[in-house]
């Protein structure tokens, strides 16, 4: 029989049960969340319930974010090896690109952590520090005197 709440779990502390819970969820190919509660020994009323917890919806968040770069992962790795062709061998460009822009947006969002992310900068020629040219009717109303120089020495002292 199962009692509720066995190990004292709390808001710092999690639940063992969860664990065996998830563990037992992934194992039954996500078929039957209120199974795997069962199985890790909860009570009904809480199996009912486990897919609402947060630890589980977080859970299952992260392993659809590792599926979908899974799946883009392997869209840029098929496109490397293959193109894309109809039935009767007629390449598919448009398809091609779609599937390839989706693919690099995926990994490059989902993907950060594993490598994928590009990074961009805000600067001038050659790294220089932008420079911001202000319309004199933007100034007046704003109060705004003075270069990027001037202006930039005022914020230091």
């Amino acid at each position: 029989m199962a009692v509720p709440n066995p190990n004292g779990a709390n808001g710092v502390t999690s639940d063992p049960r969860e664990q065996v819970c998830w563990d037992i969820f992934v194992k039954n190919n996500l078929e039957n969340a209120y199974q795997a509660a069962i199985e890790a020994g909860y009570e009904e009323s809480n199996a009912k319930n486990i897919t609402m917890r947060e630890w589980f919806k977080e859970r299952l968040r992260k392993l659809r974010r590792k599926d979908m770069l899974s799946k883009a992962e392997r869209n840029l790795d098929k496109a490397l090896d293959t193109s894309y062709q109809n039935d009767e061998g007629k390449v598919l460009p448009d398809v091609m690109r779609i599937v390839m822009d989706v693919s690099k947006k995926v990994v490059e969002t989902l993907g950060k952590d594993e490598g994928y992310s590009t990074r961009s900068e805000l600067t001038g020629k050659d790294g220089e520090a932008l420079q911001v040219i202000v319309p004199q009717a933007v100034a007046e109303t704003f109060e705004i005197n003075g270069t990027n120089e001037e202006t930039r020495g005022s914020d230091t002292q």
